[in-house]
């Protein structure tokens, strides 16, 4: 039997798209569930590879947390093609989710003048020789992460002295998709990474992430911690520069970057299925729940 929700009733309904792993949502949409429900929009928790579900019974489909998609990448992106095909309402639109998927996006956000972290891109199957490309930009300390992850999946910090210990780490990112090579920020050590959250391109909130000591990285699988900040009005602008050069206006958006010589250097912008930190901000659930209302409201 085909599970799903008729669009026939009084209220509209949402699939809140999610994985096997966090069936009922990860803890911070259930935020969105409530926010949702106070304006009159029904929710469901969908896990993406669910095959009895009826994606077109939905009146919208939103992308929250399917934090499988990149340890399965194949069958994800066949998933997500075949839902875009369908017509169903994306949110964020089709074309912000499929431009967002690979992170070379970085390359047209830098032709468009955004300030970024410097970054090189190695396309699919390529055999680079990484020690070379990092010391042609002076780098002597390198962060590598597959163009299609999450969560730090298969990033690897290490000194150009020291890449040899990782060549089949990238050989086998670069099977099935890109590469990124950054410099490696000491500001993350000093300073952490900010977030700065967005729905419908107005600014929301904005949060610090920091590793835990002996680390690098910022997420919270890994020790992690995020502390509520406050930004600086020309970091605001500079994060906003950076949805503006997506495809279409997202509905959400988590703009990470760090601050270097007191400018907001981007590293990633995230519009696909980021962590929104609904639980940092009393407002931020109504937010990205007026934000979903206005979606429901526009064409498909």
């Amino acid at each position: 039997m085909v599970v799903g929700h008729p669009k026939s009733g009084a209220k509209p309904h949402v699939a809140l798209v999610t994985s096997e792993a966090l069936p009922k949502l990860y803890e911070d949409d259930l935020l969105l569930v409530t926010a949702l429900e106070e304006i009159g929009i029904d929710s469901s928790a969908a896990i993406w590879s669910d095959v009895t579900i009826d994606w077109l019974a939905y009146d919208a489909l939103v992308i929250r947390s399917p934090w499988d998609y990149f340890e399965r990448l194949l069958e994800f992106r066949a998933w997500l093609d075949a839902r875009i095909a369908s017509g169903v309402r994306m949110c964020n639109s089709a074309d912000v989710l499929s431009w967002n998927f690979d992170k070379s996006y970085l390359q047209e956000l830098a032709a468009a003048g955004v300030s970024l972290v410097p970054t090189i891109v190695v396309q699919e199957g390529a055999r680079p020789d990484i020690v070379a490309l990092a010391r042609a930009r002076g780098w002597e300390e390198i962060v590598v992460k597959p163009t299609v992850s999450g969560g730090a999946y298969c990033t690897h910090r290490f000194r150009l002295d020291a890449a040899e210990g990782h060549r089949d780490d990238i050989a086998l990112i670069l099977q099935d998709r890109g590469l990124l090579i950054q410099p490696f920020l000491p500001e993350i050590l000093s300073a952490g990474e900010l977030s700065l959250l967005f729905f419908d391109g107005v600014f929301s909130h904005a949060v610090c992430k920091r590793p835990k000591e002996g680390d690098y990285r910022v997420q919270f699988q890994y020790g992690g911690t995020t502390e509520n900040v406050d930004v600086r009005d020309e970091w605001i602008e500079g994060a906003r520069a950076c949805i503006a050069a997506a495809p279409a206006l997202p509905v959400y958006a988590r703009v990470d970057g760090v601050i270097q010589d007191g400018q907001f250097l981007l590293m990633e912008l995230e519009v696909f299925e980021p962590l929104m930190f609904l639980a940092r901000h009393p407002e931020a659930p109504g937010r990205f729940a007026r934000a979903i209302q206005g979606r429901l409201a526009r064409s498909v």
